[in-house]
């Protein structure tokens, strides 16, 4: 099976093109073909329609893999284009060429199609209401999908954390080794949801491939100040950082943003997990897992 990578160098792919090439041929792009740590890829210009549509006809994948995104959450408040361009419109080319080709198209979205505005976890078929422009790019390259008529795979995650990139996990502790205390928020809650545990799920989901949107998050949920305090916890305790900053937790309103975010974003994954007989482990336990791998041997 050949799967055509799509953004092999942000926090998901990079886990897919480690993960799926165990078992399948990965050709892995780049936005400007750069190498990734040490290892080569092709460049695919996400905002040229027709560098998407001919990279496709012409490698001719089994497996369309798109883990390439805009998620700048507050930028896109302004970069409405952009964001646009990359988040829905590319997509749907992706969805109109993998269809003309006959191959698989495997996409990830985000909880942020939610509004947030109840309190018991969100199942595929809920209403949307986005409250950000990040999240109706997302929501409407997901439509895209659907409409085009191609086979598909959309799955829906929420605050994804690994060791690479811009990511909550390695912003706290960048900011662990400047600061004694900090202000988190603490009435926003979500399922933290480790890159590596996504690539795996993927890559047995493709063992039976069923068309479909699906939820896909780690088991559990935390707020962001709870998450907090256990980076800090489980990263003193390895010798990460000599001392934990004093945590504060604030409101949503005491940390103003450009986009709003939900409250309440946590995923129904019972959908998944009878598919495809695969249930993400315990957030606090992969977090601890990440957390480990960032230790020298």
């Amino acid at each position: 099976m050949k799967v055509l990578l799509i953004g092999a160098d942000g926090q998901v792919g990079f886990e897919l093109w480690r993960t799926l090439q165990f078992n399948r041929e990965v050709i892995p792009t780049t936005s400007d073909g750069r190498n990734v740590q040490g290892m080569t890829t092709i460049k695919l210009d996400l905002s040229d329609a027709d560098d998407i549509q001919k990279k496709i006809d012409n490698i001719k994948p089994d497996v369309v893999c798109n883990a390439a995104a805009y998620t700048q959450v507050d930028q896109a408040e302004s970069d409405v284009e952009i964001a646009k361009l990359i988040n829905t419109e590319a997509v749907s080319v992706m969805a109109h060429s993998a269809k003309k080709n006959k191959c698989l198209l495997i996409h990830y979205s985000t909880d942020y199609v939610f509004s947030g505005d109840h309190k018991f976890p969100w199942k595929e078929k809920d209403n949307t209401n986005p409250k950000s422009i990040y999240g109706q790019t997302k929501l409407d390259g997901e439509q895209a999908i659907i409409e085009s008529g191609c086979e598909y795979m959309v799955f829906r995650t929420a605050w994804v954390f690994s060791n690479r990139r811009n990511n909550f996990l390695n912003t706290m502790l960048k900011l662990a080794e400047t600061h004694q205390q900090l202000k988190i928020v603490n009435d926003q809650q979500g399922a933290p949801t480790w890159a590596s545990s996504i690539a795996l799920a993927t890559m047995l989901a493709l063992n039976i491939p069923e068309t479909g949107l699906y939820h896909l998050t780690s088991n559990g949920s935390t707020t962001w100040f709870g998450f907090a305090q256990k980076i800090f916890s489980q990263a003193e305790r390895v010798g990460l950082i000599p001392k934990q900053p004093e945590l504060i937790p604030i409101s949503s309103k005491d940390f103003p943003t450009d986009a709003e975010r939900p409250k309440y974003s946590v995923l129904n994954c019972r959908k998944f997990e009878g598919i495809f007989n695969v249930k993400l482990p315990h957030w606090q336990t992969t977090l601890q897992l990440c957390i480990q791998q960032r230790m020298k041997p």
